[in-house]
């Protein structure tokens, strides 16, 4: 097979693969939208059967619910990334895989649109349409009066700017770096690869872990000003500089495990 890429076979390899999967993707977007509507009918239960409003215990139940579906869809995001290439390592699918009629590189980015673009996408539209739907059921206007209480304490429009477009913006970044790590980890552990993958991730991270708690204890004066610094436009834009980099190191890496891939025996 030409390993030069075509985007005709790559829209023609698209919509076969996305025929094949149609039925397992619709599954795991239902089962999610479920969960989010579990959640918040289990931690606003008062509100639901008893006619209250949300603010009656300081809309804890509704910002609580909100913290359960992000932490599910998280793990949903990671743990269908890691398993990105699983059938390129099952003995009984791998040959059928690595021969399908399109070029490598045409595979590799269509698992990587589809797993590290377009699922966690939907996944976040699903929880936004979710959200909106419980907020207008458990009194919206308390939702709102919440959020303005947040940013009241930001004191001037320079300031509110910055938390909600630079600092987001980073964050957004460091997530898509993380998310990044896992697409690496389908394709280079052939077993295992989501377990493998946050115990790497961990074993990454000790040093930072322990550089930290050595500077905590030793000058707790450079700490402060770290954490001081971190909080800073340049510390900000350090973070987002890490982030995009890594996220390509990331990417680069994982094409070329994949790009050498051979067939399971």
């Amino acid at each position: 097979m030409n390993d030069k890429f075509s985007w005709k076979r790559f829209g023609l390899f698209v919509r076969a693969e996305l025929s094949g999967e149609c039925r397992s993707l619709l599954l795991k977007l239902g089962g999610f939208v479920v969960f989010c509507i579990v959640m918040y009918m289990l931690w606003n239960v008062k509100v639901i059967f008893g006619g209250g409003q949300v603010g009656y215990n300081g809309g804890l139940s509704y910002v609580t619910s909100r913290f359960f579906v992000l932490v599910g869809m998280g793990f949903i995001v990671y743990f269908n990334l890691s398993g990105s290439f699983k059938r390129y390592f099952s003995k009984g699918r791998a040959s059928a895989a690595l021969m399908l009629p399109a070029a490598r590189s045409e595979k590799f980015l269509y698992a990587l649109l589809l797993n590290l673009v377009a699922i966690p996408l939907v996944l976040i539209a699903l929880a936004l349409l979710n959200d909106v739907m419980w907020a207008g059921l458990l009194g919206f206007d308390n939702i709102c009066r919440a959020l303005s209480s947040f940013f009241a304490r930001v004191h001037t429009p320079a300031e509110e700017m910055l938390i909600s477009a630079w600092s987001v913006t980073a964050n957004l970044v460091s997530t898509f770096s993380g998310m990044a790590f896992f697409f690496l980890g389908a394709v280079v552990f052939r077993r295992y690869h989501f377990l493998l993958t946050v115990l790497a991730s961990f074993i990454l991270s000790i040093p930072s872990f322990v550089y930290v708690q050595y500077t905590a204890m030793t000058d707790p004066v450079v700490m402060r000003d770290f954490i001081l610094w971190l909080g800073s436009d340049a510390g900000v834009g350090t973070i987002m500089a890490c982030g995009v980099f890594f996220t390509f190191l990331w990417i680069f890496v994982a094409w070329r495990r994949f790009s050498t891939l051979q067939i399971t025996r």
